[in-house]
């Protein structure tokens, strides 16, 4: 998942919430239970301090027999406790050491020894059970018990959450990650659709998502915005169409004249040179206009309900034969490899208007002596047409460009043209729902890559499409 993805930031806030949230539950929990084990542990320590504050009010005349009952009773040693009976100031029973010497009773002094005191000596917790006799004598009981008990209730409570939190996060996470993708469905429905928005669907717009919120009021406004584009490329594309058919009669009739002025020879030499610029000039105008109104009617392409099925190596064939002389005249030689039949469905006459544009392209611009390879073949779903020379080249600069309507990448080399064969080649492939790709560099030659769909088993065979 990208970093920067909205995805990921809003997950990772989500989870940084819950681990925040996690993290206090499980500090108050921790301080909760500590508190309660505390409280136990008093609870405990009191009651045993009462009844052994019991035990003593009725064997105060007999020290001994104290002792005795109170190491019965209570087996301070066995069980690692700690009791101290003090009467007037006096020492009348203290617990000795225990087996394992988890503490040292000599060293447990409580200098104000007030009643209900609990008190912690590393591991040793003490409480202190202070009461005045009948006789004004002060009776003070100290009991302890070690931390055993609470500690091991704690590192459990401790294990618990270490591991139950990550787990928590984990599967918050995944399912936090789960909701944001559906909640940003609608978002990636609309991305989907405005990749296969093109000109060539002018009505399509972006799905409705009907939720009411700021998602659904974004697709309003897209659709609205296509809208408004959509409305000024039609009005562009029936401007140019309109003035490409404006240019059309007037553009005739001066070919028409200037050619009539040509053709005399009694010109004077300068007049009958201007007459011949003129008139290859207006020819390259009647190019740029024919292929203007091209441009205005590739929208229909993609618009067809149906298109025939076109074997691409035999209208590869039929172009190279038809263009054999061009290639001759500049001494190039052109070649179509063999290969099985690769069967695509389109507008045969558009197609074909590519493969002329590339192979034009590419004797236009390679030296005599050079080699024009004409070359169909299948991959995966797609029928793949390349057109490769031993031409000049193109610097990496201008690749970027070189679809671009009238870019030209070098007009002094000689090369006639308006710069809108490529623009025209690829629009025609794209209303295919194809691709045209350019490898290419300074004296290496270029190759040209036209991508189309394959037609599907179920449009052969091909005798209607030839």
């Amino acid at each position: 998942m990208n970093p920067r993805s909205l995805t990921f930031r809003l997950v990772a806030w989500y989870c940084g919430l819950l681990l925040l949230a996690g993290g206090s539950f499980a500090a108050y929990t921790y301080g909760g239970f500590t508190s309660y084990l505390r409280d136990v542990m008093r609870d405990t320590l009191a009651a045993r301090a009462q009844d052994a504050a019991n035990l003593a009010r009725s064997l105060l005349g007999d020290p001994q027999s104290l002792q005795a009952v109170v190491q019965s009773r209570f087996a301070p040693e066995a069980y690692h406790r700690f009791m101290r009976i003090i009467v007037a100031g006096q020492t009348v029973f203290e617990s000795k050491r225990p087996p394992e010497e988890t503490f040292d009773p000599n060293r447990i002094d409580i200098e104000s020894p007030t009643d209900g005191t609990l008190l912690s000596f590393g591991d040793l917790w003490v409480y202190v059970h202070n009461e005045r006799l009948p006789d004004g004598r002060r009776l003070i009981v100290e009991t302890g018990q070690l931390d055993a008990l609470m500690e091991a209730a704690r590192r459990g409570l401790i294990a618990t959450l270490l591991s139950a939190l990550p787990a928590l996060l984990v599967i918050a996470a995944y399912g936090g990650y789960r909701l944001v993708r559906h909640a940003l469905a609608p978002v990636a429905g609309m991305i989907n659709a405005a990749e296969a928005l093109t000109f060539n669907s002018p009505s399509k717009r972006l799905p409705a998502v009907g939720t009411g919120d700021v998602i659904d009021e974004l697709g309003r406004t897209l659709n609205r915005m296509l809208e408004r584009l959509d409305s000024a490329y039609q009005h562009a594309n029936k401007f140019s169409a309109d003035a490409a058919h404006e240019l059309r009669t007037p553009l005739a009739i001066m070919r028409g004249e200037l050619e009539f002025i040509a053709a005399h020879t009694s010109l004077n030499p300068e007049v009958g040179a201007a007459a011949e610029s003129a008139l290859n000039e207006t020819i390259r105008l009647g190019q740029i206009v024919e292929n203007l109104i091209a441009i205005a009617l590739i929208d229909s392409i993609g618009g067809k309900r149906a298109h025939l099925p076109v074997e691409i190596h035999g209208l590869a064939e039929e172009t190279i034969d038809q263009m054999r002389l061009l290639a001759d005249e500049k001494k190039i030689e052109l070649v179509c490899p063999a290969t099985a039949p690769v069967v695509t469905l389109a507008d045969r006459n558009r197609l074909k208007q590519v493969v002329v544009n590339l192979i034009d392209n590419a004797i236009k611009y390679t030296r005599a002596g050079g080699r024009v390879t004409v070359a169909v073949r299948s991959e995966g779903e797609s029928a793949v047409l390349e057109v490769a020379d031993t031409g000049i080249g193109i610097a990496a600069e201008h690749q970027a460009n070189i679809f671009d309507r009238f870019f030209r990448v070098d007009p002094d080399r000689g090369a006639s043209g308006s710069g809108l064969g490529l623009a025209i080649s690829r629009s025609i492939c794209t209303a295919h729902g194809g691709a045209m790709e350019l490898d290419s560099a300074p004296g290496r030659g270029s190759t040209f890559r036209v991508r189309l769909p394959l037609a599907p088993p179920d449009s052969l065979p091909l005798s209607a499409a030839k």
